[in-house]
């Protein structure tokens, strides 16, 4: 049974150039309806047992007046194991204030993930955030003299121009924030982005790796652990929802363009924003064959610092994952990208920088 939630928020105050996620720009009248909407989607779902994690991202969930944001916080909250839960909300610095704070901690909100994405104001700028720097740090600050102690901030490397002594100030700057989890991205440029199609290039794949290199050295210096290839954090402050993706495991979900995991399908809700303000959700459905749940399994379990176990492996599949793949284990051990220990399978830090190819090789 899923006991696990995410909950779209699609609205933003502005679009970020590289953004690929379902959103369009805050109007009033439309945040109202689909607050409505999305609490009547809630009950379908009929969810009847106590949820461990809710995650509410976006868009940018503080985008939301505070009216709106204590509406859904307050109806999320009521599918909340009192006892045992992580209640995540995403937020931006300059939608972040004293009144919504105040609301997420009155509605049980106990972890933020806010989007930092670089200290630098030539990049801020050139990604199309309208935050500085010294505004995130602030916001960090006013976040902890809530109560909030679970904290997370992004960085995003790997942008047009940026150097290595770029990313070593990016470091220096988010460490500095002393919260006890980090994410970090290298930017991708997709389809439909506004720097796709303005003719922007990713970095190429050697510069990437030299500013991941840097950042999981400091990272690692600094006493966060890297959980996951883009995860990292003090012990016991690991995302248990995120964990959930990356184990393979099943949860709910709502909101536009919202993707959920349920016996065994997939099910994306529509991106059509008047389509859900109809109150029609439905968008496209996959019912996984058993290559294709072999295949997420590792897509997912990979990702993960300490990878599968073989007898969890042998439980889902029916066969030792030693048994099944053999040869491909040894050559990828071999070239120093996989390794076990104890029945536990994982990347090393070399395959993890090549994780494509560790996965090409198992698929």
């Amino acid at each position: 049974m899923a006991e696990s939630l995410y909950v779209h928020i699609p609205f933003c105050a502005h679009i970020c150039g590289y953004c690929d996620f379902t959103k369009v720009i805050y109007q009033e009248e439309w945040a109202s309806s689909y607050i409505e909407r999305l609490k009547e989607q809630l009950d379908s779902l009929n969810i009847d047992k106590p949820l461990k994690t809710v995650y509410v991202g976006g868009g940018t969930p503080t985008a939301l007046p505070s009216s709106l944001l204590k509406v859904i916080l307050s109806k999320l909250s009521t599918y909340l194991n009192k006892n045992d839960y992580e209640f995540t909300v995403e937020a931006n610095p300059e939608s972040l204030d004293d009144e919504k704070l105040s609301i997420m901690r009155e509605c049980g909100v106990n972890r933020l993930s806010i989007g930092v994405e670089s200290t630098h104001l030539k990049f801020l700028k050139l990604m199309g955030r309208p935050h500085t720097f010294e505004e995130a740090k602030v916001k960090v600050e006013l976040a902890k003299t809530h109560g909030f102690t679970n904290i997370s901030c992004d960085l995003i490397y790997g942008l047009p121009t940026e150097t290595l002594e770029d990313v070593k100030q990016d470091v220096v700057g988010l460490l500095s924030l002393n919260v006890p989890h980090l994410s970090t991205y290298c930017l991708s440029v997709n389809p439909g982005t506004v720097w796709h199609n303005k003719g922007y290039k990713e970095m190429d794949d050697g510069d990437a790796a030299d500013q991941y290199d840097l950042i999981l050295s400091e990272f690692r210096k600094a006493g966060y652990k890297r959980y996951e290839v883009s995860n990292f954090s003090k012990p016991g402050y690991e995302s248990r929802h995120n964990l959930v993706y990356w184990r393979d495991e099943e949860y709910y979900a709502a909101g536009l363009g919202a993707s959920g995991y349920l016996n065994g399908e997939r099910l994306t809700f529509t991106k059509n924003l008047l389509s859900y303000l109809k109150g029609s959700f439905e968008g496209e459905r996959e019912k996984l064959s058993d290559k294709d749940k072999k295949e997420e399994f590792f897509l997912t379990h990979l990702r993960l610092e300490e990878g599968f176990e073989d007898e969890d492996y042998i439980k889902r599949f029916g066969v030792s994952f030693f048994e099944k793949f053999e040869k491909q284990y040894e050559s990828l051990k071999s070239d120093g990208l996989l390794t076990s220990e104890k029945g536990r399978i994982h990347c090393t830090d070399k395959g993890m920088l090549l994780l494509d190819r560790v996965l090409i090789s198992l698929f």
